[in-house]
């Protein structure tokens, strides 16, 4: 929160005479706040049958600064979903096709943000998604 401190030393002998000097201390930020997960929204249960549906919005974020604030979502695409970038640091989740409760009732969703600070720092964020029959 704070980058600098500026301090002001000042020493004084018994004879009356003093000096003084401003002591500057520059705070070196480091990776020590893993990134944070915020969902706006979250769909479920989805009908099924329904094509290309939002599922989740979310935003992400490190408070960390420099190189640390810097944040990878790794995601592994699907044959159901894609996730989207639709602002800085705001994603969606959605469905590509639709879906089918038969087959498949409930999908567990993990979302995963990694700094690129040292060391590496992640949050993971769990939701169940659950499919309505039509």
């Amino acid at each position: 929160t704070i980058e600098s401190y500026s301090i002001i030393i000042q020493a004084t002998d018994g004879g009356g005479l003093f000096g003084k000097s401003t002591v500057i201390i520059h705070v070196i930020d480091v990776n020590d706040n893993a990134p944070e997960i915020t969902v706006s929204s979250i769909t479920s249960p989805i009908p099924e049958n329904t094509p290309e549906t939002v599922v989740m919005v979310f935003s992400i974020q490190d408070i960390d600064s420099g190189t640390t604030e810097e944040l990878c979502v790794p995601f592994r695409k699907t044959s159901h979903s894609v996730l989207k970038s639709s602002v800085e640091n705001y994603y969606t989740l959605e469905t590509e096709r639709p879906l089918d409760r038969e087959s498949t009732a409930e999908y567990n969703i993990t979302i995963t943000v990694t700094d690129l600070g040292i060391p590496r720092l992640k949050t993971e964020h769990n939701t169940t998604v659950l499919v309505s029959d039509v």
